[in-house]
């Protein structure tokens, strides 16, 4: 018997707005590879992981001069949610 077609999840793609957004999401496509990265674009569903993760945190943190624990891209995995919290 064959499998059932596997049921994808699509989220209408939205374009960073402000310019913090534009440079986490700058980030987010060189680290992770990916031709464009959205607001709702989720980390962890465009392939990252744990050693990602620590590149992504530790450019942004030299990006924005802040400090950001680790925690916060695994607690606000989206895009959007992870800007708000830089």
């Amino acid at each position: 018997r064959a499998l059932p077609e596997p049921q994808w999840q699509t989220r209408e793609h939205v374009e960073p707005q402000t310019d913090l957004q534009k440079q986490i999401a700058a980030v987010w496509r060189q680290v992770l590879g990916v031709p464009r990265v959205g607001l709702r674009d989720d980390f962890f569903e465009l392939g990252g992981h744990s050693l990602l993760a620590t590149q992504i945190i530790s450019r942004v943190r030299q990006a924005c001069d802040i400090d950001l624990p680790l925690r916060t891209l695994f607690e606000a995995s989206e895009l959007g949610a992870f800007a708000e919290q830089v």
